[in-house]
């Protein structure tokens, strides 16, 4: 299983991602049993582009485990995709090529900054099969190389964030957490009090990773399999190129 997570906000872009990877084993007896293994690298640098790509879903591509063939795939490609766009639409269609149509879903996120007229600007990406929330005429059958957040400012406060993997409890977890971090200033139990602290790009990818970090923890304690988890990379990218990229 699988939490990754993408932010844009008026710092630039943060990316966390988890390093489990769950398969299930056949047992001697007819049953079945999980096992959960960590220090997959999930988000990786995509250098050429001061990019960042995480994946979900697939644990495999071609027999290949999927963070092993994106890197290969990342130096393969370079000289033929010298932007977002490129990269995106390339990735799709290797992915096409490879799977057939209706497979379960799964797909990769992929942000950078792109030049615009009014200066660079963070982008999003998500390349993946199924249905999109944000083109409702698209193929679902097939990946798209979906342009879920074009090149846009943001106003302090605001963010898009894009989530994917087993997320069904960080879904409400997230919906909580944010109420209460946004109800902070107005608590007067709370004076003084401020999340996130400072207010900078690490914070919020430090955020990002702690949301992760929870929902590991849930599973741990639950009837759930343990698929989350693991060390988590977090990754940030500001209008001037990389700020940080860490594991732990």
């Amino acid at each position: 299983m699988t939490l990754v997570l993408t932010e844009l906000n008026q710092h630039g872009i943060a990316m966390a991602a988890d390093s489990a990877v769950t398969s299930t084993v056949p047992l001697p007896g007819g049953g079945t049993t999980h096992r959960v293994l960590h220090g997959v690298q999930k988000l990786q640098m995509v250098m050429h582009l001061e990019a960042g790509i995480s994946c979900w879903g697939m644990g495999n591509i071609n027999g290949t485990p999927t963070d092993i063939w994106i890197r290969d795939f990342i130096y393969r490609y370079k000289a033929a995709t010298p932007d977002l766009n490129s990269f995106a639409n390339t990735l799709a269609q290797e992915l096409n090529n490879i799977f057939p149509p209706r497979s379960p879903n799964s797909g990769f996120h992929l942000a950078g900054f792109v030049d615009t007229a009014t200066g660079k600007l963070p982008s999003f990406y998500h390349i993946h099969n199924g249905n999109s929330q944000y083109y409702h005429n698209i193929n679902p059958d097939i990946f798209n190389a979906n342009l879920d957040f074009p090149p846009r400012s943001y106003p302090i406060g605001q963010f898009g964030i894009t989530r994917n993997g087993d997320y069904r409890l960080y879904m409400h977890f997230f919906n909580y957490l944010y109420a209460f971090i946004n109800s902070i200033p107005n608590n007067s139990q709370f004076n003084g009090i401020q999340i996130p602290f400072p207010d900078d790009l690490l914070t919020h990818a430090k955020l990002l990773r702690m949301q992760i970090q929870f929902v590991s923890g849930l599973y741990d304690v639950s009837n759930l399999v343990p698929g989350i988890g693991g060390p988590i990379t977090i990754l940030g990218i500001g209008p001037n190129g990389y700020e940080f990229f860490e594991t732990k």
